[in-house]
């Protein structure tokens, strides 16, 4: 239920997104966030899995759960099947590309963004991931992340940022007003992933118990103090 609640966010960021640029960019942004999704999926079970929560150095895993090679049915991480584990951690490398695809509306190729997806989930998300979640080497110092505030968020604010400073300003920006041509479309793709997101906050905790219990509460007052702020 809570990796169902994560995966569905990824539709949230495509409406929010959607809606937030100029109408005639709509279904390229609609598209690259679906295959940017796919493809993600794709990679986490070839080799992303295993090199972010396999047994390795400092920085990456080993091999051994390639194509989830070697891990039964019945094998548990921590307090859930591994292929939950799996699934579920999936949904965060999954829906940390769709933010930074976001950060780089109407500025980039389709192509291009498929290629800045294999490599930085590769050479950023995945080293992130291991050093924090997989006893790599933050974790070894003591670093916490409950629900992704450093492996999602500030890896895809850093690479946002980077992304859209190098690939600079959109055509005609300065000359041409850039309004939001859906705001429904906005409004929905908010709600979507505002209910999303008690999965991924929640669903951290790895089981029903109370430490999903204030995470499912402090994320409603969260969200309701934003809104009134």
């Amino acid at each position: 239920m809570y990796c169902a609640g994560a995966v569905y966010d990824y539709s949230g960021i495509a409406l929010f997104y959607g809606g937030l640029i100029r109408g005639k960019n709509v279904l390229s942004m609609l598209t690259q966030v679906t295959v940017t999704f796919a493809l993600v999926c794709i990679l986490w079970v070839v080799y992303g899995y295993s090199l972010a929560f396999g047994e390795g150095n400092n920085f990456f895993g080993n091999i051994n759960w390639l194509m989830l090679k070697n891990i039964e049915l019945t094998a548990v991480m921590g307090s859930i099947y591994q292929y939950i584990h799996v699934a579920f951690q999936g949904s965060f490398a999954c829906i940390t590309v769709g933010l930074i695809v976001g950060a780089l509306a109407e500025r980039i190729r389709f192509s291009a963004v498929l290629i800045f997806v294999v490599v930085w989930l590769t050479l950023s998300y995945i080293p992130i991931a291991h050093m924090v979640w997989g006893g790599g080497l933050l974790a070894s110092h003591g670093a916490l992340d409950f629900a992704g505030g450093t492996v999602v968020h500030i890896n895809a604010a850093i690479a946002g940022l980077v992304g859209a400073y190098l690939i600079g300003k959109r055509v005609g920006f300065g000359k041409e007003a850039f309004k939001p041509h859906n705001l429904p479309m906005v409004f929905t793709g908010t709600a979507i992933l505002y209910i999303g997101w008690f999965g991924f906050n929640a669903g951290s905790a790895g089981t029903a118990n109370e430490i999903a219990a204030l995470a499912f509460v402090n994320t409603v007052v969260a969200t309701a103090a934003a809104i009134l702020g």
